[in-house]
């Protein structure tokens, strides 16, 4: 809660802000510095360096704006290192806040913020984007020295890193393959209609359906006639049941 109450106290000029409203996951993203009247894109660079320093932690924004997180971004640094200003604007605080340096610049509708800085920069001095600001002072802020980066918008803290990394969008390549300015379009096939059965089809199909109907027939007689002929007497010993029932009736039967 320290660290909030001294970037609150960065602006003079910032509003209350509303506890009463939870901001809408959209307000923690930042778009296009253009689109707010601000610096171009180019015109921003890194607090520290060169080279681009080492992100000691990360822009973790607070679910609500009275609840606890990081409002920034700790950069490795050591103490005494030189900080300079992310963008062209006007100094709108310099001083000192619970025993640490502090100094913000107003860059249009947003404001950065670096401490612990000490710097003797006066109230209202415009500086350019790399401009000397002050030297880092050591703080027990992070396990290791660092700076701590902050960006706000009225009382909307953002992601400072997004002034400084590229925004990438990724598209899908379509593959283009010119085309000739006297080319036609390609034309569909002529539409053929499907043929219609006429009656010498009609009469073909039933023949061959009949004939079928036959051969299946005579394929099942001959198969019949072949097993009665082929069909193989009982061994010597082996009474034939069938034959003495049939001689037997034969018996019986009295002659005319």
């Amino acid at each position: 809660m320290t660290l909030v109450t001294l970037l609150l106290a960065c602006a003079a000029t910032m509003p209350a802000p509303d506890v009463r409203r939870m901001p809408a996951p959209e307000a923690w993203r930042m778009p296009a510095p253009e689109a707010w009247g601000m610096p171009a894109s180019d015109a921003w660079r890194w607090p520290l360096g060169p080279p681009a320093p080492r992100i000691v932690r990360g822009f973790s924004p607070p679910p609500a704006p009275w609840s606890s997180g990081h409002r920034g971004v700790d950069l490795a640094a050591r103490p005494g290192q030189p900080v300079y200003a992310a963008g062209p604007g006007r100094v709108s605080y310099s001083g000192r806040l619970a025993g640490r340096g502090v100094i913000a610049i107003n860059h249009g509708p947003v404001r950065t913020t670096y401490l612990p800085v000490r710097s003797q920069l006066p109230l209202g001095r415009p500086v350019e984007a790399g401009a000397h600001i002050g030297v880092l002072e050591a703080s027990s802020h992070c396990a290791e020295p660092c700076l701590h980066w902050g960006l706000l918008r009225d009382a909307t803290y953002l992601d400072p890193l997004s002034l400084v990394r590229p925004r990438i969008r990724l598209l899908p390549l379509w593959p283009s393959e010119p085309t000739p300015a006297d080319a036609k379009p390609e034309q569909p096939p002529p539409y053929e209609p499907e043929p219609r059965l006429d009656l010498r089809d009609a009469t073909t199909a039933t023949g061959g359906a009949i004939a079928g109907i036959l051969l299946a027939l005579a394929c099942s007689l001959a198969w019949r006639t072949t097993r009665t002929l082929t069909r193989r007497k009982p061994p010597t010993g082996v009474i034939d049941l069938t034959q003495e029932r049939r001689q037997r009736r034969q018996r019986q039967t009295p002659s005319p």
